[in-house]
C-alpha cells in the first residue's frame, strides 16, 4: 500500500514537471531514479518552511506560491531579503556542507514545494551537468541581487529608499501621472529593517509636502515629478 502511494506521489511530480515549462526547463535532464526521490509538500499561507539556524538537510524547489526569505535579529525584528516564486530554489547555498540556514523561509500564499534529500541532490549534481549550470546561474543571480540591495541600504537614506519604492510602484501602473497605489507598511518595515513608525514618519513628511495623500494602505501620488526627485536625491 505504501509502495503504491509512493508511486502515485512521484507520478504526480512528473506530471507537474512535464506540464509546466518553467519546471521542465530546470528538471528536463534529471535522472529518473532521482526524479522518483522528490517529495511534494504543500504549505498553507503563513507557514514556516524552515527556520534560520537549522541545519540544511534538503533542497527545495518552489512549484507554486510566493515565499518570503528573511533574517531575524536578536530583538525579533525581521529583515526581508527577497521574495521567491515558482522555479526558485531554497537551500542551494547551505546544503553542500550541511550548514545552518542563513535565513528563515515563510509562505506568503498557499505554496507547494518539491523537496529532495541532500544525498540525492549531490548525486544529481554529479550526473547532470545541465543542472550544474542552472545552480551556478541561480547562485550568481542571488549574489548579485543581495549585493545590490546591500549597496542601496548603505548608500541611500531611508527617505530615498521609500520614495524609490513608491516611484517604482507608480511606474508599474504604466503611468508617471498622478495615480493611487497600494503599499504594505509592515512589509516595507521588514524590507528596510526599521520600525513601522519610521515608515509612517517619512510618509507623513511626504504628505505634508503635498507629494502624496494617504488613505490607510492606499497612497495617491499627487506630484510624481517631485517624488522622483526625492528618490534620486
Amino acid at each position: 500500500m505504501k509502495s503504491e502511494s509512493r508511486q502515485s506521489d512521484w507520478l504526480s511530480v512528473i506530471e507537474r514537471v512535464t506540464g509546466d515549462p518553467v519546471l521542465y526547463e530546470l528538471l528536463k535532464y534529471c535522472p529518473l531514479d532521482i526524479l522518483r526521490s522528490w517529495q511534494l509538500k504543500q504549505f498553507p499561507r503563513g507557514a514556516l518552511v524552515f527556520r534560520q539556524g537549522e541545519i540544511c538537510e534538503e533542497f527545495h524547489l518552489i512549484i507554486k506560491g510566493e515565499i518570503d526569505v528573511f533574517t531575524t535579529a536578536d530583538d525579533g525584528r525581521k529583515y526581508s531579503q527577497a521574495r521567491y516564486k515558482k522555479g526558485d530554489m531554497l537551500g542551494e547555498l547551505e546544503i553542500f556542507e550541511q550548514r545552518q540556514y542563513i535565513c528563515s523561509v515563510e509562505t506568503v500564499s498557499d505554496a507547494a514545494l518539491l523537496v529532495l534529500a541532500r544525498e540525492d541532490f549531490c548525486r544529481w549534481l554529479a550526473l547532470d551537468n545541465y543542472f550544474n549550470q542552472k545552480i551556478l546561474q541561480a547562485v550568481s543571480h542571488q549574489y548579485y541581487q543581495l549585493s545590490k540591495k546591500a549597496g542601496e541600504d548603505i548608500l541611500y537614506s531611508l527617505h530615498q529608499r521609500i520614495c524609490l519604492v513608491l516611484w517604482q510602484k507608480l511606474l508599474q501602473t504604466g503611468s508617471n501621472t498622478p495615480q493611487s497605489i497600494v503599499i504594505n507598511k509592515q512589509q516595507l518595515s521588514e524590507q528596510f529593517a526599521v520600525a513601522p513608525r519610521s515608515i509612517n514618519r517619512i510618509l507623513s513628511e511626504l504628505r505634508e509636502e503635498n507629494i502624496i495623500a494617504i488613505n490607510g494602505e492606499q497612497i495617491q501620488v499627487i506630484d510624481p515629478q517631485r517624488l522622483h526627485q526625492h528618490a534620486e536625491h
